[in-house]
């Protein structure tokens, strides 16, 4: 079966990143302040890792022992190029 969130993989920063800009523009956010939520909201799954049990990807082959307290490197870059796309978007400066 496929990952799905809480399995400690990237999507539990992707599915509430999604989640979040989603209702934001739903809601009738502007895209920079729906931007804003994703970004926030992929950061808060990729910390919320740090107390899963991995389920899928490749945490799932490292001792538990090695993962707890440790947020999952995958959902911290999708959370990282998120906040470097925010970055670029907001200030296209920032880029260069």
């Amino acid at each position: 079966a496929p990952p799905v969130a809480a399995s400690r993989t990237m999507l539990d920063a992707l599915v509430p990143a999604a989640d979040a800009l989603r209702a934001a523009l739903d809601a009738g956010s502007a895209p920079r302040t729906a931007l804003e939520a994703a970004v926030d909201a992929a950061a808060a799954g990729a910390e919320a890792t740090k107390t899963m049990v991995a389920n899928a990807g490749r945490a799932a082959y490292v001792p538990q022992a090695r993962q707890h307290g440790v947020p999952d490197p995958g959902a911290m870059a999708v959370a990282e190029w998120l906040r470097a796309l925010q970055a670029v978007i907001c200030d296209p400066m920032s880029g260069k």
